[in-house]
């Protein structure tokens, strides 16, 4: 593939013309990408799919970690206070 830019041949891995020096643009590297490994759509949908799960808000999650750490606290205070007494 070459650059949309200066027409240089483009390396296969990197982000910048060897020719111009200017950043490939993003749309070029997926052509790129896809035109070197057919299967890159899988990679990048399958790696895609598993980041937004993981990354996904559960707010019952949350609030289960805050109750938990309040217990965690009260119990503290609780052992500080008699011990002191």
């Amino acid at each position: 593939m070459n650059c949309k830019y200066c027409g240089a041949a483009l390396p296969t891995k990197g982000g910048v013309c060897p020719g111009c020096g200017k950043m490939i643009p993003m749309d070029q590297q997926r052509q790129m990408h896809e035109m070197l490994d057919p299967r890159w759509n899988e990679y990048r949908n399958k790696n895609t799919a598993l980041y937004k799960k993981e990354k996904a808000y559960n707010p019952d999650e949350r609030l289960g970690k805050m109750i938990v750490l309040i217990i965690v606290v009260v119990v503290i205070l609780i052992i500080v206070a008699l011990s002191r007494g």
